[in-house]
């Protein structure tokens, strides 16, 4: 845990939000190369990646705000404080793609292949931000015994909750979802035929690998919601499965419209 990298004074370069912009920085170079090799608008591309960041950061930090109400009672102006911690994927995940459509419909892009140019950044931008997390000591696990687990030190939110304990390092977990889905998008981009196909693939992918590693993060009573024949369900549980049925339909939605699109025959002189 490494959460401030430095201070002078009232500045603290706190490792999260450099983990943020560095995140930023690598997707966006990223996104912007493939949008010049498809021929894209880059100037909209660069306003659609900080819609989605603004967003997608709005959507997480919300999220998690409305799920730990109590935590906020007599201190609203905490609920802008990301330096301490405190979102929650699924919501920057549902926010941020609502309003990147949005943005794609009204500056003319083709949402299907914006997104899926967008779909390499988005996974990477995910994993850097979960070492931020890792550094900064959220989104904790919960203990266990595998020679990788980790303790955190005293007085940090982890030690907190498990003092002394060594936990599951959650975040790195993510972290590594993340980047193995990177590669594999990477792969797949080339044989994904329908436009979209690529990033709604890519987000149940990762919705569901989210499931295993949901088990090893620690969650605060209040955020579960029923218990099941596998296990207690959290309201991240629910939100994570939602996204996964309709990112599912939306694939094969895609891959039909493609193929329902006419042929256009050209005579042979």
């Amino acid at each position: 845990m490494f959460p401030e990298i430095f201070h002078l004074g009232p500045l603290h370069l706190r490792s999260f939000g450099v983990m943020l912009a560095v995140a930023f920085l690598v997707g966006s170079w990223i996104a912007l190369g493939e949008a010049r090799r498809r021929g894209l608008d880059e100037s909209k591309l660069l306003n659609l990646v900080l819609v989605i960041l603004v967003s997608s950061i709005a959507g997480a930090r919300g999220m998690y705000v409305l799920t730990h109400l109590p935590e906020f009672a007599g201190r609203p102006l905490n609920a802008i404080a990301l330096w301490e911690g405190g979102l929650t994927l699924y919501g920057g995940f549902a926010l941020g793609t609502i309003a990147g459509f949005a943005y794609m419909w009204r500056a003319g892009l083709p949402l299907g292949t914006t997104a899926d140019v967008l779909t390499p950044s988005v996974a990477l931008g995910v994993g850097i931000a979960r070492i931020g997390c890792f550094l900064n000591g959220c989104c904790f696990g919960v203990p266990g015994d595998s020679p990788w687990c980790v303790r955190f030190p005293a007085g940090s939110p982890p030690s907190a909750v498990f003092p002394g304990l060594p936990l599951e390092p959650s975040q790195l977990y993510n972290a590594a979802a993340a980047f193995g889905l990177f590669l594999l998008v990477l792969w797949l981009r080339p044989r994904m035929r329908a436009p979209g196909q690529l990033w709604w693939l890519f987000l149940a992918l990762f919705m569901l690998v989210r499931i295993p590693i949901d088990g090893t993060r620690y969650y605060e009573p209040s955020a579960y919601v029923l218990n099941s024949p596998l296990g207690p369900v959290t309201d991240s549980n629910v939100i994570g499965a939602v996204i996964f049925v309709v990112s599912v339909v939306l694939f094969f939605l895609a891959g039909r419209a493609a193929k329902a699109e006419p042929v256009v025959r050209r005579d042979v002189a």
